[in-house]
C-alpha cells in the first residue's frame, strides 16, 4: 500500500463521488475506480457502497478512513523533522514557472507545499520558456512548471503534472450565448486580441497549429498585448475575442463574464510539465517533486 492511495481513498471518501474526485485529483475516473478497487483486494473488504449519487463510505471504509488520515499527518510530521536537521543549502528551493503556471496552476500549490514545511525559503522565479529553461541549466532555479513543449533538452526530467486546454475567449453576449463551439476562421473575422510574440501563448498555438499548417504569426491579430488580464477585461467589455488557457479564465467563467468555446479542429490539448536537472537535486527539491506530483496537490487557484 502506497500514501498516494491512502490521499486518493481520503480525497474520494471527503467529496463522496469518483467523478468529482477524478476532476480534483486530475487524474481519469477509472485509475480512480481501479485504485479503490486495488485497496479493497488489498484489504479483502468493501470500503465503499456505491449510490446513484455517489459514494458511502461502509463501517470498513470509515475505520480506514480514520487510520489513513493518521498515517498521512505522520508521515507530514515525519518530512517536517528531517527538513529541519537539513543543511542550510536544503533549506532553500528555487521554482522556476512561466507567467501562466506561476499565476495559476502554482499560486496556491506553492503555498500549501510552504505550510508543510513553514522554515524553507520558497522563492518563485517567473520568466518566459526558454528563459526557465536556461535558468535550470544555470543552475538558477531547482526545478520548474512550464506549459510549454520540452523536448530534447540533454540531461533535463520532463513529468506532466497536469493536463489544461486552449480555449476560445469571448464575451458573454447575445452574439455568443448558447455556442459551444466555434471555427478558426470565425474567430479572425472578429477582432481578435493575442499574447504578445514570443509569450508561452505564442509556442503553444504554434504547436497546436501545426497540423493545419499554420502557425502563430498566420493569425495576425488585430491587438496584441502582454498582460492576461488586460485581453480578459477586454473581452468582458466586448472589445474583441481571444484564445487562452482554460486555466487563465476560471474565475471569469464562473462569475459568468466570458465563454470559454472549443475551436474546432484544432487540437485543445496543453501539457503542464515538470523539468528538472536530476542529477544534483536538493533533498528538499526531492520532496517538492513528490508532492507536486502526488494526485490533488497541484492545488489550482
Amino acid at each position: 500500500m502506497q500514501l498516494g492511495q491512502f490521499d486518493l481513498f481520503c480525497q474520494v471518501a471527503r467529496v463522496k463521488s469518483f467523478s468529482k474526485a477524478a476532476k480534483l485529483l486530475h487524474i481519469s475516473q477509472p485509475a480512480i475506480s481501479a485504485q479503490i478497487h486495488s485497496m479493497e483486494e488489498f484489504y479483502g473488504i468493501k470500503l465503499f457502497e456505491r449510490t446513484p449519487h455517489g459514494v458511502t463510505l461502509t463501517p470498513a471504509g470509515t475505520v480506514l478512513f480514520d487510520y489513513a488520515k493518521q498515517i498521512l499527518e505522520l508521515h507530514e510530521d515525519l518530512e517536517r523533522k528531517l527538513t529541519g536537521m537539513a543543511d542550510e543549502k536544503n533549506q532553500k528551493l528555487v521554482v522556476g514557472a512561466t507567467p501562466t503556471v506561476g499565476g495559476h496552476a502554482l499560486a496556491c500549490g506553492i503555498w500549501t507545499f510552504k505550510d508543510k514545511y513553514p522554515d524553507l525559503q520558497i522563492n518563485l522565479e517567473i520568466d518566459n520558456p526558454q528563459e526557465i529553461v536556461t535558468k535550470i541549466y544555470d543552475k538558477d532555479v531547482d526545478l520548474a512548471i512550464v506549459e510549454c513543449p520540452v523536448r530534447n533538452f540533454k540531461g533535463l526530467t520532463v513529468k506532466n503534472v497536469f493536463t489544461d486546454e486552449l480555449v476560445a475567449i469571448v464575451p458573454n453576449n447575445a452574439h455568443w450565448a448558447g455556442r459551444t463551439t466555434v471555427t478558426l476562421d470565425e474567430l479572425l473575422k472578429n477582432r481578435l486580441i493575442l499574447r504578445e510574440e514570443g509569450s508561452e501563448l505564442h509556442l503553444l498555438l504554434d504547436e497546436a497549429l501545426r497540423p493545419l499548417n499554420l502557425r502563430f504569426a498566420d493569425l495576425k491579430p488585430s491587438t496584441s498585448i502582454s498582460s492576461a488580464s488586460a485581453i480578459k477585461t477586454a473581452v468582458e467589455n466586448g472589445h474583441g475575442v481571444s484564445i487562452g488557457l482554460r486555466l487563465t479564465v476560471q474565475k471569469e467563467l464562473r462569475h459568468g463574464n466570458i465563454l470559454a468555446l472549443t475551436i474546432e479542429n484544432v487540437d485543445p490539448r496543453v501539457e503542464y510539465n515538470l523539468v528538472y536537472r536530476d542529477d544534483d537535486l536538493t533533498g528538499v527539491a526531492k520532496r517538492f517533486i513528490r508532492f507536486i506530483t502526488s494526485p490533488g496537490e497541484l492545488e489550482v487557484c
